[in-house]
């Protein structure tokens, strides 16, 4: 409820659109924690060669430049894919919702 508070506040979202967006970031993160393991799991590919795979790895510093209109949303489908995947993601958000910003990076802190 504060974040959606927070929205409203910050870019005038009406609260049960802001509220139905925290709860849409809730489950991507639930998604993409409950199926990590079988997304990131190598798969195997008939070739000549004995054996060959496809091995999925972390491809390192991830950009993301993100608009204000979904401050949470937007992030957060992009972050929890990323991170599920072991890479680093650098954050450029829209300046005209830095409360949301900063709420974002309390989470991200939290969960270190």
């Amino acid at each position: 409820e504060a974040l959606a508070q927070l929205m409203a506040l910050e870019m005038g979202k009406p609260f049960i659109q802001a509220e139905a967006e925290i709860e849409k970031c809730a489950t991507v993160c639930d998604f993409y924690a409950e199926n990590a393991q079988r997304f990131l799991q190598d798969e195997p590919v008939a070739t000549k060669a004995r054996k060959s795979w496809i091995s999925f790895e972390p491809l390192g510093v991830i950009l993301g430049i993100m608009p204000w209109n979904f401050p949470f949303w937007q992030v957060l489908r992009y972050a929890a894919p990323t991170l599920m995947a072991g890479n680093v993601t650098l954050l450029k958000h829209a300046p005209n919702v830095c409360g949301c910003s900063k709420k974002i990076e309390a989470v991200f802190i939290f969960l270190k």
